[in-house]
C-alpha cells in the first residue's frame, strides 16, 4: 500500500497543472520520444503480459507467446508506422474526433461508444488482477478487495491525467523490467546457468502451434491483438501527447521495441520454469508461485509492487480513453461553450463513471485473457473506417456507420450469443464488405444529391 501511495503522489503532482480537458487527456502535448515509448510500453505491458503470458508458455510452449509479446508488438509497429504520424498531425484528442472529422458526426458518438465499452473492458480486466493481488496477499475476500483496487486506481487516475500517467508509467515501466530481470537471474541460477536452463527445455516447446487448433483459431488469436491495439484509444494517447508529429512517430517505435524485448522475459518464466523441478502453480497462479518459489521474502514484496505497477499503468490509460471520448464527443457537443475548467470537470466526472462500471464488470468472473481480448475485439469494429479514413478513400457516414454497425451485429451474434469459431473474422469481412458497398452506393449517387456529411 506503501507503493501505491507513492505512486498516488507522483500522478498527483506530475498532473497538478492541469486547466484543461486537453492538459487532462493529452499532457498538453509536450511529450518527448521517450516519454512516449516508456509510456506506450508500461501501458501495454499489462497484467495478463506477466501473469497470463507466463502460465499459457508454460502450458502450450513458445505458442502460448503469440498474442503476447509478438502479436501486441506487431500492433505497436503498426501504429508508429501507419497511425501516429499522421493522427498526430491532425491534432486530434480522440479517434472519435479523428472520425468525426473524416466522415462526419453522424460517426463520432458511434465511435465514441465503442471505444468506451472496449476501454471500460480493458480495465475491468487490469482490476480483476488487481483484486486477486490483493486478496492473495492481504487475505481479503474478492469483492472487498476490488472495491479497494477500484477506489485506489481511481485516486490514481483522477488527479494525473496523462502527464501524470506518463511520469508514473516511465518509474512504473523501470520498476517492472528491474523486477523481471532479477527473476529472470535467479531463474537462471537455480538451472544451474543460461546453457544448461536451454537445454532443459524439451523440444515440443519451440512449436508456434497448439494441438487441436483450426486455422481460424490461429488467426484470431493473431488478429485480434494486432487490429485491436493499432485502434485502441489507450495506446493512440500517448502518441497524440507528443510534441510533434515525427516524435509520435519515434516514440511508437521505441514503444514497440521496449515491448517485444521486454516481453521476452515473461515468455522464459512460462518455457523453463516447469523444468526446474519445484512446486509450481497452475494458470494465473504460475508466475506468482514462481517468483514465491525463489525470491526470498523482501524481494517478493517488491515482485509485487512490479505486478502492481503493470496494471496501474494501463488501468489509468483505459479509464482515460473513456474520459477522453466522453467528454470530447459527448460534454463538448452537448456544451460547445463550456470552459476549459467544466471540461476538465467534465473529464474527471469520467473517470469516476467509468472506474465504478469496470468493477462491475470484473465481478463477472471471466479469466483475465479473455477479458483483454474481448477489449481488444470491441475496438477493433473501428479499424475499417479508421484505416480507409488514413487511406483517403472517398466514402460518407453511411459507409464508416453501416461497417462499424454491421461488424458490431456480427460480432454481438456469432460471438456473444452462438460462440461461433472465427466470429472475428466474419466481422471483419462483414465490416470490409458493408463499408466496400455503402461506399460504392454514395459513389454513385453523390451527383443526384448534396454532399456528404464529411465528404
Amino acid at each position: 500500500m506503501a507503493y501505491v501511495a507513492v505512486q498516488i503522489g507522483i500522478a498527483v503532482w506530475a498532473g497538478r497543472g492541469a486547466r484543461s480537458d486537453a492538459d487532462y487527456l493529452v499532457a498538453g502535448r509536450s511529450l518527448g520520444p521517450f516519454a512516449v515509448g516508456m509510456s506506450l510500453f508500461a501501458t501495454w505491458f499489462a497484467s495478463e503480459s506477466l501473469i497470463a503470458t507466463s502460465a499459457e508458455v508454460a502450458r502450450d510452449g513458445i505458442a502460448g507467446a503469440r498474442a503476447e509479446p509478438f502479436a501486441y508488438a506487431i500492433g505497436i509497429l503498426a501504429i508508429a508506422v501507419f497511425f501516429a504520424y499522421r493522427l498526430r498531425s491532425g491534432g486530434f484528442i480522440t479517434l472519435a474526433d479523428f472520425l468525426r472529422d473524416r466522415f462526419g458526426p453522424g460517426t463520432e458518438s458511434l465511435a465514441a461508444a465503442v471505444i468506451a465499452l472496449s476501454a471500460t473492458t480493458w480495465s475491468a480486466a487490469q482490476l480483476f488482477a488487481f483484486a486477486t493481488i490483493i486478496e492473495n496477499a492481504a487475505g481479503l475476500p474478492f469483492t472487498p478487495a476490488l472495491i479497494g483496487a477500484t477506489v485506489l486506481v481511481m485516486s490514481y487516475t483522477l488527479f494525473g491525467g496523462l502527464a501524470g500517467d506518463v511520469v508514473t508509467d516511465v518509474v512504473q515501466g523501470l520498476v517492472i523490467i528491474a523486477a523481471i530481470l532479477v527473476l529472470f537471474v535467479l531463474m537462471a541460477d537455480a538451472a544451474g546457468g543460461l546453457p544448461a536452463m536451454w537445454a532443459a527445455a524439451p523440444p515440443a516447446v519451440w512449436s508456434f502451434t497448439a494441438p487441436g487448433e483450426s486455422w481460424t483459431d490461429r488467426a484470431e488469436l493473431w488478429l485480434i491483438p494486432i487490429i485491436g491495439t493499432m485502434v485502441s484509444q489507450e495506446a493512440l494517447a500517448r502518441t497524440l501527447g507528443a510534441r510533434s508529429p515525427e516524435v509520435a512517430r519515434r516514440g511508437a517505435l521505441l514503444g514497440a521495441a521496449i515491448y517485444l524485448t521486454v516481453g521476452l522475459i515473461p515468455v522464459s518464466f512460462g518455457l523453463f520454469g516447469p523444468q526446474l523441478g519445484l512446486p509450481l502453480a497452475e494458470g494465473e497462479a504460475y508466475l506468482p508461485s514462481l517468483a514465491a518459489a525463489l525470491f526470498p521474502g523482501w524481494l517478493l514484496i517488491i515482485f509485487t509492487g512490479a505486478l502492481v505497477s503493470a496494471i496501474l499503468s494501463s488501468v489509468d490509460s483505459a479509464l482515460l480513453a473513456v474520459s477522453a471520448v466522453v467528454t470530447e464527443s459527448g460534454y463538448k457537443r452537448l456544451f460547445p461553450k463550456a470552459s476549459p475548467t467544466a471540461l476538465l470537470r467534465a473529464a474527471r466526472a469520467a473517470t469516476c463513471g467509468a472506474a465504478v462500471l469496470a468493477a462491475g464488470l470484473a465481478t463477472q468472473g471471466e479469466s483475465l485473457r479473455n477479458l483483454v481480448l474481448d477489449a481488444g475485439a470491441i475496438a477493433a469494429v473501428l479499424a475499417v473506417p479508421i484505416i480507409a479514413g488514413l487511406a483517403g478513400v472517398r466514402a460518407g457516414f453511411r459507409a464508416a456507420v453501416g461497417a462499424i454497425l454491421a461488424q458490431i451485429a456480427v460480432l454481438g451474434v456469432l460471438d456473444y450469443a452462438l460462440g461461433v469459431p472465427g466470429a472475428f473474422l466474419w466481422m471483419l469481412a462483414s465490416g470490409i464488405l458493408t463499408f466496400a458497398a455503402a461506399a460504392a452506393w454514395e459513389a454513385r449517387n453523390r451527383p443526384l444529391e448534396a454532399p456528404l456529411e464529411g465528404v
